[in-house]
């Protein structure tokens, strides 16, 4: 006779196919620790059930490497066919053992729960009206909870789920929302994006937010929860003012039936009724519960039972890697972490969290508990160790990784590392170096070095409030350096004009040189496609052009003469010139040593300028701008001419448009630069005519991106034109 946790066992079991028995690499669903998540039950609990199904050869078992769960092979089980025809005869009525919904983002790993049928209830009769904060203390199963409370919910409206990290800002979790999609950098963009269909939007772990970004995250939750067909669930530690049009549901205790349900039937219940009530019916602690820890001669607070019950039982060695593993900031691979040899130990007893991407992290009560435990030398030299480790590796996120724990216990040394790098910002995750710095200066405030790295990160980022605060922080070059920043993105013309000659006296000629091309380039791009050039637009090429002193340049003239080259190319080809622009062609290719590519552009711009000459027919020139693509190895430069070409293809024939637009690298794929961003406007201004849908959100953020590139003119164009149409 199999029982009713055999059954469950088998059931979990039976979703992984039958080719999986011979993999090398299977998943952790089917590993003691997956399985008792999956089911809802204890590790423990599953011993005796687990034993009785290989003796009657419903399982066997083996051992296999698990996907993201270290370099060791572990055991793992596998369903026989004696067990899925026991499955199919069993008129038990067993869990979902598929999901009916799909989750789109990162959820954590589903996993069945017990109890809390009234907290459901009461939780979708709130969801009816308004949007929700689930509260609790860490461990209590908030995310399972609202995970199940999603799979009601997803007849009407469609999941998506964002799990928060320290380093999480808006943007970040709203493309955790939307993983399938580009989603725009400008919050109401977004909030356009969203607004158009039912849809139950979670951030877990909302708490977890930095001070730095979590005011932008409150604004695009305050904005999306006005629109009737949005919900949204907030789980959190505690509840928060920044969300107090929400209303809170505190998730207590489990009840002592669900709770003895999760310890398993191997256990007497009069037995497992007192562990349950010696742990505080807490979820958590139940699951952290071994056969050989004593158990509690009283209902302890939980906190107490982790520190003298829990973390005592692990070694010297373990404990350490515990104590560093709490220092950590946010989710990570077992193979780039420090505890790729204690995977197995650290998961067999519970003591870290998955997602469904195989990241993994401390429990949050393990976490919280060993971090307020160090003492600040052992925090301090946690930090180094970490430091370390990171610098060492060289995977996304490690450099951010490097710095947060350099930030904490080299300061000095942290400033250095960031100061090398703060020009090279599109190859960082901005967002989190952000927050770094705002937390370096929480402890720092007067250290004018690190304001004006928390200014050069708002620059990137878009920020001019965090500029402006800073400015009475800084004196001599760097005040004239962001202010001048500062105008730019405010788009007071007439103010940095007039810093520029200051700002030219602290660079180099060669360094004035580009930033010269650059306002330039700016200007000429300042204008929608096709749109002409315009007289003062002309005048101030000129005036820039006039203040480049070409003698004085010793390394890197020809970049210099190239870049002029081709932006007089690109004024010659807007008027038709086409004598003047092959004379300028034929210059650069007498000066030798030009890249190809070079002349492939100016080349293709120039097959452009005759169609819309009405000298070319639309057909001719795609041939020839994908004949020139295919040659050109610069990605930025190949996909602005493709780019440009659809420009003119949506006229007259826009499903072909489509289709060339799709194939077009997305704005987030290049690095963050002027040029760049010039492209993403363009871009998002393209989306919105190919997918009218979502016309409203793609020009909105092409108007935002046109005046973050200093295109005042045609952002002002796109205002008047979005006004219109919304």
């Amino acid at each position: 006779m199999v029982s009713k946790a055999q059954l469950r066992i088998l059931a979990w079991l039976s979703k992984q196919p039958d080719s999986l028995e011979k993999s090398w690499d299977v998943s952790r669903e089917i590993s003691l620790p997956g399985i008792a998540e999956g089911i809802g039950v204890v590790r423990s609990a599953l011993n005796v059930p687990l034993t009785k199904l290989e003796q009657d050869g419903l399982i066997t078992k083996r051992m296999a490497h698990v996907i993201g769960g270290g370099n060791r092979r572990r055991q793992v089980y596998h369903i026989t066919g004696s067990g899925r025809a026991q499955i199919s005869e069993s008129e038990m009525q067993l869990p979902k053992q598929e999901r009916l919904y799909k989750i789109y983002g990162n959820p954590p790993n589903a996993s069945e729960i017990f109890g809390r049928k009234d907290e459901t209830v009461r939780c979708l009769e709130i969801l009816l009206k308004n949007s929700l904060m689930v509260t609790g203390m860490p461990g209590i199963g908030k995310s399972a909870f609202v995970l199940n409370l999603c799979q009601e919910l997803a007849g009407k409206f469609q999941i998506r789920w964002a799990a928060a990290e320290y380093f999480s800002d808006y943007h970040s979790i709203a493309s955790s929302w939307y993983p399938e999609k580009p989603v725009p950098k400008d919050l109401d963009a977004i909030c356009h994006m969203i607004e158009s269909s039912a849809v139950m939007l979670v951030i877990d772990d909302v708490n977890l937010i930095s001070e730095r970004h979590i005011e932008k995250v409150q604004e695009l939750v305050s904005k999306l929860t006005k629109t009737e067909n949005i919900r949204i669930i907030l789980l959190s530690r505690e509840s928060s003012d920044l969300f107090g049009q929400f209303d809170n549901f505190k998730l207590d205790a489990l009840d002592l039936e669900s709770c003895c349900n999760m310890l398993g039937e191997h256990l007497p219940l009069t037995e497992r009724e007192k562990v349950v009530n010696s742990l505080g019916n807490h979820p958590l602690a139940l699951k952290l519960y071994q056969p050989e820890h004593e158990t509690p001669e009283s209902s302890k607070d939980v906190v107490e039972y982790v520190e003298n019950v829990v973390l005592t039982a692990l070694s010297d060695d373990q404990k350490h890697v515990i104590s560093r593993l709490s220092l950590e900031p946010k989710m990570m691979t077992v193979e780039n972490s420090i505890a790729v040899d204690d995977i197995d130990l650290l998961d067999e007893q519970n003591l870290v969290r998955w997602n469904n991407g195989n990241l993994f992290e401390l429990q949050h009560l393990i976490r919280n508990v060993t971090r307020n435990n160090l003492a600040p030398n052992e925090r301090k030299d946690g930090h180094k160790f970490l430091a370390e480790h990171w610098k060492s590796q060289n995977t996304d996120g490690s450099f951010e990784s490097y710095l947060y724990h350099l930030s904490r216990s080299n300061l000095i040394e942290f400033i250095t590392q960031l100061s090398t790098e703060i020009n090279s910002l599109n190859n960082h995750d901005s967002a989190a170096l952000a927050t770094i710095v705002a937390d370096s200066l929480i402890e720092n405030e007067t250290n004018s070095e690190l304001r004006y790295l928390e200014s050069k990160i708002a620059a990137h980022r878009f920020e001019p409030s965090i500029i402006r605060n800073n400015l009475s922080s800084h004196t001599g070059d760097q005040l004239i350096e962001m202010e001048f920043i500062l105008a730019q993105i405010e788009g007071r013309v007439a103010r940095y004009e007039s810093e520029l000659g200051e700002l030219l006296k602290q660079k180099s000629p060669l360094e004035g040189a580009r930033l010269l091309i650059s306002l330039a380039s700016q200007v000429l791009e300042d204008r929608l496609p096709s749109a002409p050039i315009n007289e003062e637009s002309r005048n101030k090429v000129e005036h820039y052009f006039k203040q480049i002193k070409l003698k004085d340049i010793h390394h890197g003239r020809q970049s210099i003469i190239v870049a002029m080259s081709m932006l007089k190319h690109s004024i010659a080809m807007a008027d038709f010139d086409f004598v003047l622009g092959d004379n300028i062609i034929q210059s650069l290719i007498g000066v030798g040593s030009i890249d190809d590519t070079i002349i492939l552009n100016l080349r293709t711009k120039e097959v452009i300028a005759k169609y819309l000459s009405q000298s070319m027919v639309i057909e001719e020139v795609g041939t020839l701008v994908d004949a020139n693509c295919l040659m050109i190895e610069n990605t930025l430069m190949a996909d602005s001419l493709r780019l440009r070409f659809i420009e003119l293809l949506i006229e007259e024939n826009p499903e072909l448009a489509k289709t060339r637009f799709a194939q077009l690298t997305k704005p987030e794929g290049f690095s963050r630069t002027n040029t760049t961003i010039r492209y993403s406007a363009r871009w998002w201004l393209l989306h919105s005519k190919i997918h009218p849908n979502s016309a409203k959100s793609s020009l909105r953020e092409a108007l935002v991106r046109y005046r973050e590139a200093g295109c005042i003119n045609a952002s002002i164009e796109l205002e008047k034109l979005f006004h219109t149409q919304f």
